[in-house]
């Protein structure tokens, strides 16, 4: 062997060893993030599956299940109408309702897929973090899988994400945290990547879910805040330089732009306009004062976060008049050395510094100068909570992890133990509108609003005399509260108790002279004391505040119709009708004022329009049988008689108005038997018994 041999077969032995020590040392497991992400996975689903059967609450009301504009998942036009700013997320309850109505396992299955997406997406965002140029040297990078597995872990197991999880049209909160967590995470991909083209199909990616995230909830509106976050914190190798000639730049100021275009076309300066007392709250909501009682809204947000206990559903939160109130200030001294700390963190302890201001940044839209009637409520955590558990598990590595690392992954798994057995029974006081404000009216004793949706819970179940006294309560605690003497009053009214329900019906008025329902209702009450004239008032009362809602309409056509006004009762009728050409009980009831003023053939024609639209509307059959009858066509009378009683069998008056359509063909057997029938569903059926007294003699003048 030559020396140059020699020197090559040197050469080659430390590449032989190494080989050597990989193959004796193997890979790690590569599958270890999808085990990971099926942990994660695993742990949502456990610790929400008993949230499946929990029902509506609250503003689901409004938004979903009373909600006709989620009905038709075909008419894009009428969800856009409804809430452009919201789009997306009634789109995605549009879709539920088309294939599952209002059963609600669908709407909690979607929730909680939504939530489990953002838990891993929380988990990679957070790999990507400790993948920036920023980071680079720091040695918490050797244990980022760790980190950001534990990250994801406390999101998806805290139990102060179960209002934007459980309850269902919360799904806003979480849905938009999907979008605005994507689209930074796509962000940073291609920031990180070194492929042009690539670098463009994550950007483009990055644009699609921003925009997403624009018409799904006014939470997006921070998000170019957030990138410029991420650009300073971690995108950065050097200083960072504002240099116009970098598309970077160009790019982040286009989206502040492209953003404060968006907005200002959106809204109006009228969003910082007061808001006057409401269910909610019995103060004046300014932008002051809003602003003031954030500062204590946010430091409650912090300790839920570090310690959830008594959470709920409806804080009865004091509002802050004042900036000199010793809460205010004290709560904006420790948000300002919160804040002071986070820039002082910046160089070497970045990643806490980060979690810090992306907890004020993703909050600011909601707890800042823009009032809001309800100023505190826990879904609002949803996507500032990331911040929160960045910062936590960073800070816990820097005291605990070199020296302690076993402790510190002991702590973890307890808190996240600890926090799945909380959100797991969180679960359980969101089963029913029972259960969730009987545990608000424990916690906000002194608020109205919570004892009046108690109420209507139990009403609801036809716990009427319990409901009653809760509405009471709601009333001592603020007589000025329409809502809970409405809701007394119908609650009355399911009583039969029409004096006390008209008396506060009139209280509602008094405060709330545009309560709509109010009048109506009294005026139905009116009518059951058959004091048409007066319903006729509240009715027309109604009319005037909405002249679009067809109900006082058609109640006013009945009550004319009882002051046998026939001509006016079909006017009412017919305006009814025009508003919802589909409202068949308005068809019908016309059809019975032509029947009163012998215009038969309008009649046959509205209850045949009343039974095209519900085909099982046995009283229509009945009345279009009687002008058949009245215009001396039997055997259509007997037909539509006929089908009344298939769909009725205890329909007595059919059996009796087929009677007399076979006594006037000479058919006194089956008239008769039918008279005989009628008897039976109703003894005290006296015209029955009268016809037939007649059948009888007819059948007995044919025998002799």
């Amino acid at each position: 062997m030559n020396k140059k041999q020699a020197n090559k077969t040197t050469q080659q032995q430390p590449a032989i060893k190494k080989s050597m020590q990989r193959n004796a040392s193997p890979k790690p497991f590569k599958y270890t993030n999808l085990v990971g992400i099926a942990i994660i996975i695993l742990l949502g689903s456990i610790i929400y599956s008993n949230s499946f059967n929990c029902s509506f609450h609250f503003d689901d009301a409004s938004s979903i299940v009373a909600n006709k504009a989620i009905q038709n998942l075909s008419n894009i036009k009428s969800l856009w109408n409804y809430s452009s700013n919201r789009f997306i997320a009634y789109f995605s309850f549009a879709v539920n309702y088309h294939y599952g109505q209002l059963n609600v396992w669908g709407y909690h299955l979607v929730n909680l897929i939504i939530h489990l997406i953002n838990a891993c997406i929380v988990g990679w965002l957070t790999l990507l973090i400790f993948s920036t140029p920023a980071l680079k040297d720091n040695p918490t990078i050797k244990h980022k899988k760790t980190f950001a597995f534990f990250v994801a872990l406390l999101f998806v197991s805290h139990p102060l994400a179960t209002q934007s999880v459980t309850y269902i049209v919360q799904r806003m909160a979480s849905l938009v945290a999907m979008f605005y967590l994507l689209s930074l995470a796509l962000y940073m991909k291609g920031r990180l990547s070194e492929n042009r083209i690539t670098k463009y199909i994550w950007f483009a990616g990055a644009l699609v879910s921003a925009i997403l995230a624009l018409f799904t909830k006014e939470n997006a509106y921070t998000l170019p805040f957030a990138i410029l976050l991420f650009e300073i914190f971690f995108l950065q190798k050097e200083k960072l330089i504002i240099n116009f000639k970098d598309y970077r730049i160009i790019l982040i100021i286009a989206a502040f732009l492209s953003i404060m275009i968006f907005m200002l076309s959106r809204f109006s300066l009228s969003i910082f306009k007061p808001i006057a007392p409401t269910q909610g709250n019995t103060n004046t909501i300014t932008s002051l004062n809003y602003l003031f009682t954030q500062f204590s809204v946010i430091v409650k947000y912090i300790q839920l976060l570090f310690l959830p206990i008594n959470q709920n559903a409806d804080y009865d939160f004091p509002i802050a008049n004042s900036l000199f109130g010793i809460r205010t200030l004290l709560c904006l001294f420790f948000l300002l050395a919160l804040i002071g700390l986070a820039i002082f963190l910046f160089k070497k302890y970045r990643v806490i510094s980060f979690g810090i201001f992306w907890f004020f940044i993703t909050l600011v839209i909601e707890s800042s100068i823009v009032p809001i009637d309800d100023v505190i409520f826990e879904h609002r955590t949803y996507l500032p909570s990331f911040g929160f558990f960045l910062a936590f598990i960073s800070a816990l590595y820097i005291l605990l992890w070199n020296k302690y690392k076993y402790v510190a992954i002991s702590m973890l798994l307890l808190i996240i133990v600890t926090n799945s057995f909380l959100t797991f029974n969180r679960n359980k006081v969101w089963k029913d509108e029972v259960s969730i404000w009987s545990d608000v009216v424990i916690k906000s004793p002194n608020k109205a609003r919570p004892f009046v949706n108690l109420g209507n819970a139990l009403k609801n179940i036809g716990q009427f005399d319990v409901a009653i006294e809760d509405y009471t309560k709601a009333i001592n605690i603020n007589p000025k509260f329409s809502d809970a003497y409405y809701n007394r009053a119908v609650a009355y009214d399911k009583l039969s108790q029409w004096g006390k329900a008209i008396t506060d019906y009139s209280k509602t008025i008094e405060i709330n002279p545009k309560y709509l329902e109010a009048y109506n209702n009294r005026g139905a009450d009116y009518g059951k004391l058959e004091k048409w004239n007066e319903a006729i008032v509240d009715y027309n009362a109604a009319i005037k505040i909405d002249s679009n809602n067809a109900m006082p309409y058609y109640n006013c056509g009945i009550a004319q119709g009882s002051l046998e006004q026939w001509d006016t009762a079909i006017i009412y009728y017919s305006k009814a009708i025009k508003i919802d050409p589909k409202y068949t009980s308005a068809i019908s009831n016309r059809g019975v004022s032509y029947g009163k003023l012998k215009q038969w053939d309008k009649a046959i024609a509205d209850y045949s329009k009343a039974i095209k639209l519900d085909p099982n509307n046995a009283s229509a059959y009945t009345n279009r049988g009687v002008s058949y009858r009245n215009l001396g066509q039997y055997e259509k009378a007997i037909a539509d008689y006929t089908k009344a009683i298939e769909l009725d069998p205890k329909y007595s008056s059919a059996y009796n108005n087929r009677g007399f359509a076979y006594a006037m063909l000479g058919q006194w057997d089956k008239a008769n038997t039918d008279y005989t029938k009628a008897i039976e569903i109703d003894p005290n059926y006296s015209l029955a018994y009268s016809n037939r007294d007649i059948a009888y003699q007819k059948l007995n003048s044919k025998v002799k």
